[in-house]
């Protein structure tokens, strides 16, 4: 279910929505301008995969201020398997926005929300690549730990970084 549906909350300065399968194609445009995919790659989102369900992933969007379409989108569902543990499926904020504290606020918005349901951690995926530098220090920056790399996973050149952040209080045993 997605559980943004009942409220629109406010996000630092910015309002979020739960996202509707009328977004699709403005998700798609806003990852393929982020640089997550290409637009070819894009495809599978337009196909269903955010659309709220039973799961308890939860699909969140922005819309811009300057009337452009999105903002931002925001993506989590649970880890299969794992005791109340998720994953952070995808954020994206777009490029001329970025740097102003979107990604933070939904990143704590997510962060909430789980916390709320009573869940306990939350991993993140990302690339080795210097392309996503960025992407990398603004997790340590919130405070996500980085456990392992897994090389040449997204293909040739391209490792797995993986991240998570506890959110129950308690630590990270150093695992």
């Amino acid at each position: 279910m997605n559980r943004a549906a009942s409220a629109t909350p406010d996000v630092g300065r910015h309002t979020v929505r739960a996202y509707t399968p009328a977004d699709s194609a403005a998700v798609v445009d806003l990852v393929v301008a982020a640089g997550m995919f290409a637009r070819e790659e894009a495809g599978f989102l337009a196909d269903g995969v955010l659309d709220a369900d039973d799961d308890g992933g939860t699909c969140v969007v922005a819309d811009a201020e300057d009337g452009r379409g999105l903002a931002s989108v925001l993506f989590y569902r649970p880890e299969e398997s794992s005791d109340r543990g998720f994953d952070l499926t995808m954020i994206a904020v777009r490029p001329d926005l970025q740097g102003g504290g979107r990604g933070a606020a939904l990143m704590r918005h997510a962060e909430d929300d789980l916390r709320q349901r009573g869940q306990r951690l939350l991993v993140v995926r990302t690339s080795g690549t210097p392309q996503y530098d960025r992407t990398r220090a603004f997790y340590r920056g919130l405070g996500y730990a980085e456990h392992s790399r897994v090389p040449d996973y997204w293909t040739d050149g391209d490792d797995l970084v993986v991240f998570s952040k506890r959110l129950d209080g308690e630590t990270h045993d150093g695992r």
